[in-house]
């Protein structure tokens, strides 16, 4: 089942242009953009749960528009505390994700304590479902996304 488009339909307008989402105040607090092999979701600055529960939506958009089966989840740069939101990704999103075509993330920390333990919850509440892989190098996380991911494989093996 297609997600509900109509909400983010200039943004899926634009893809695969980047797509930018900014706080009201104008600062950009993810880029999401389309490589060959992946999607990638960049983060930076102070990130809410609200922040994250938007970005979701709007990925599932774009999933549904450029099906990939790879995520590189990019939090270097951001912070933030949004342990809030990890209850609707784990049994809202994450199955809409799957059904979509989503079969791995390679998901960067930050170093903001904060953000980082926000990331550690939702990995191991994902872990179960999704073939997931936590780093704290961006380079590493892309090459293993890259290399060790077989769109066919069964999770887990």
């Amino acid at each position: 089942m297609a997600p509900d488009t109509t909400e983010f339909e200039d943004m899926a307008a634009a893809w695969p242009a980047p797509v930018q989402l900014s706080h009201p105040g104008g600062d950009v607090f993810l880029t999401i953009s389309l490589h060959q092999n992946y999607i990638e979701a960049r983060w930076s600055g102070h990130v809410t749960a609200d922040n994250i529960v938007t970005a979701a939506k709007v990925y599932l958009s774009l999933l549904h528009k450029t099906p990939r089966a790879r995520l590189l989840n990019d939090k270097t740069d951001a912070t933030g505390d949004w342990t809030e939101a990890n209850d609707w990704l784990e049994f809202e999103w994450l199955p809409k994700a799957i059904q979509s075509g989503l079969h791995a993330i390679a998901y960067v920390y930050s170093n903001n304590m904060f953000s980082r333990l926000s990331s550690r919850d939702l990995i191991q509440r994902m872990t179960p479902n999704i073939w997931i892989k936590d780093f704290n190098d961006r380079a590493l996380a892309e090459a293993w996304l890259l290399s060790h991911f077989v769109p066919d494989k069964a999770i887990g093996q």
